[in-house]
């Protein structure tokens, strides 16, 4: 069975739920990284760009988002 891309609104409310208890860098980097293993063959390329830089906030400080930053990349991933 052949699996349809995920959508923009689909992909930034799966993001929105891992700060449902508030705005913690591991939680966004862990679903983002959930979300890339599970549909990652699914993703338009922009979408994997996107969860990339998610993933990698963990890394340290100078590669993690700020929570407007977040928000803001949210946008953009609704408007793909």
């Amino acid at each position: 069975m052949a699996r349809v891309n995920l959508t923009g609104e689909e992909l930034a409310e799966m993001l929105v739920q891992s700060v449902s208890g508030g705005y913690v860098v591991e939680d966004v980097s862990q679903m983002a990284f959930e979300i890339y293993t599970e549909h990652g063959r699914h993703l338009t390329s922009k979408m994997n760009n996107l969860l990339l830089t998610l993933m990698v906030m963990e890394a340290g400080p100078e590669f993690a988002l700020s929570e407007s930053e977040f928000f803001e990349l949210i946008s953009e991933v609704r408007a793909l």
